[in-house]
């Protein structure tokens, strides 16, 4: 089940789990508790989810799914003419705002980050990520035919590279006391977004008289408006799971 789809107490249901889960993370999360807040029976939610992982995953679904719709609202089809750099750097800016509209969303994505070494954090990510996304791929691929990309690296190597660098990006930034800290989170996606452009970007190499390439100024990657010579809009599929996170 999802909550794309309503059903009875879902709205309810849907408040108390993602307040459960940001409080006590998943693990120490209480079934029990969460239908009481709910105010829904045990055969009810046995009925629309299999168990507390179902639930979980649904929320992360949720959430991927809120965000991709709220970037897409803000997204502007002159956006799409920018480098791909640029762009991610707009969807991260979007993506602040995302959080400012959607607090407990927010927190969510904030608690899914502390369950890194969980089986529960693995199997999410296993779901949704950036190598296998194909929104981001096809965001890639129009940069590569755009001469975003230095063209002695191939497009292979580039999707994995920046797929894998977005997925793990909250590992990276973890602090020394191994907490997560969200108000660093433009500024750090920033850096990242600078650091894959400085090693994959298309530079000017005048010593071997090769002319520029564009000027080059990242969760869920947003499709270009239809159009567009870009990427078409899918009807589902993802930017990220934490921007979520």
């Amino acid at each position: 089940m999802r909550f794309d789809k309503t059903f009875e107490h879902s709205d309810e249901l849907l408040t108390a789990a993602l307040e459960e889960f940001n409080s006590q993370g998943y693990e120490q999360a209480s079934i029990n508790t969460i239908l009481n807040k709910a105010g829904m029976s045990k055969g009810q939610f046995y009925y629309h989810f299999k168990n507390k992982e179902g639930l979980y995953l649904a929320l992360i679904e949720m959430m991927i799914g809120r965000k991709k719709a709220f970037l897409a609202q803000l997204m502007r089809p002159e956006d799409f003419h920018a480098d791909i750099f640029t762009i991610f750097k707009t969807q991260v800016r979007h993506s602040m705002a995302f959080a400012t509209a959607y607090p407990a969303v927010n927190r969510f994505a904030e608690s899914f980050l502390r369950e890194k070494g969980n089986p529960i954090y693995a199997k999410a990510l296993a779901i949704h990520n950036f190598e296998d996304n194909q929104a981001m791929n096809q965001l890639i691929e129009t940069a590569y035919a755009n001469g975003d990309f230095r063209r002695d690296l191939p497009l292979p190597f580039i999707k994995k590279t920046i797929g894998y660098l977005f997925t793990h990006f909250g590992d990276i930034v973890k602090q020394d006391s191994n907490e997560w800290l969200y108000e660093n989170v433009e500024e750090d996606l920033t850096y990242l977004i600078d650091f894959m452009k400085d090693g994959l970007a298309r530079q000017a190499q005048t010593e071997v008289g090769e002319t520029a390439g564009k000027s080059i100024g990242s969760s869920t990657a947003v499709p270009a408006p239809a159009g567009h010579s870009g990427i078409k809009p899918e009807k589902s599929g993802e930017w990220d799971i934490w921007q979520n996170q």
